[in-house]
């Protein structure tokens, strides 16, 4: 099986990779960078997968011959109650069956949301918030890493959605109905 990951970010390959293990699924991946056609940091749930989607077509013009393409994205969402950072995880195979999953949402501290902007990255304004060891690990620990004190990582945060999406895919009944 030949696996398309639409990104060479190491947090999202070592999470997919991470998923595969656990699924007992023995694949070749291929991680490509294609553009996301959103902005940085998207900021709704819609944007992300959007993001995704277009990661997903984008590879395809790339590398055709793919078993399974996988988009992955990183957004900010808000709500009455506070701005969250979750990750969104698109998966369509060869023949058009397409899921989607989500990770947790891990609450973005008000000084760090009120800050954030399609010209800043929300990565940006954490490295600049929290001057410490943790940001030395950001490329696996990511913002929610940081921010959860490495309790919840990006790495987490890409696993989780994939389970999610693997799972909807894996349940033939989803098929079916």
């Amino acid at each position: 099986m030949k696996i398309i990951l639409t990104t060479t970010n190491k947090a999202k390959k070592e999470a997919l990779d991470k998923t595969l293990e656990k699924l007992a699924i023995n694949a070749e991946v291929i991680s490509i960078k294609v553009d996301t056609g959103v902005s940085n940091t998207p900021i709704t749930d819609e944007e992300g997968i959007k993001g995704a989607l277009n990661r997903i077509e984008n590879a395809k013009k790339i590398v055709g011959d793919g078993d399974m393409y996988i988009g992955l994205e990183g957004i900010i969402t808000t709500n009455d109650y506070g701005t969250f950072i979750c990750g969104w995880s698109v998966i369509e195979t060869q023949d058009g069956r397409r899921s989607m999953g989500c990770s947790s949402k891990v609450e973005l501290p008000e000084k760090i949301a009120k800050n954030i902007s399609d010209f800043k990255e929300l990565a940006d304004e954490v490295k600049s918030s929290y001057p410490s060891e943790l940001i030395e690990e950001m490329d696996l620990l990511g913002s929610n890493g940081v921010i959860t004190s490495k309790l919840y990582t990006r790495v987490d945060e890409f696993e989780d959605s994939l389970m999610c999406a693997f799972g909807y895919l894996q349940n033939k009944v989803n098929y079916t109905l």
